[in-house]
């Protein structure tokens, strides 16, 4: 009869053993949503145009703040690897909202870079929900429990 201590567990079925290239690209991403948090702030007239048209200024204001800081905060997370898939999760909606509504308004084909980065964005997101934070990540390091290689 085995114990339940003594049940070993196969090691390496983790987020921690993805090559690094993953890393570096989950720290891209991460870069891109920053970048790209910023630059929604900078443009407020654009966003108050595509958002103006259904709503009134107040709710577009607080929608386009509220975008902003998603990005912004989101982007911080998935660089350093913190909370990685809760980031990659609250930035599924604004990036939904981005290819069914803003960027079919400028046209669906190949001339529409926004349209074509926002699927890119959003396939990433995906892929690293499922694939984890990876070796080099405040979730690896700290978050997540050392396994106890103590021998009896």
């Amino acid at each position: 009869m085995t114990q339940l201590s003594e049940i070993r567990y196969p090691r390496g079925v983790n987020s921690a053993n993805n090559p690094i290239w993953m890393d570096g690209l989950r720290v891209l991403l991460g870069l891109f949503l920053l970048i790209k948090g910023i630059l929604f702030l900078e443009h407020t007239t654009d966003v108050f145009r595509i958002f103006g048209a259904e709503q009134d200024i107040v709710s577009a204001g607080k929608a386009h703040f509220l975008t902003s800081m998603v990005h912004i905060v989101g982007g911080l997370m998935i660089m350093f690897g913190m909370l990685t898939r809760l980031a990659l999760l609250c930035q599924i909606p604004i990036l939904l909202g981005a290819l069914l509504i803003v960027n079919p308004q400028r046209g669906v084909n190949f001339g529409n870079t926004e349209l074509i980065l926002s699927l890119i964005v959003t396939g990433l997101i995906v892929f690293f929900m499922i694939v984890g934070p990876g070796r080099y990540s405040v979730d690896n390091k700290i978050l997540r429990p050392k396994p106890n290689t103590e021998e009896e």
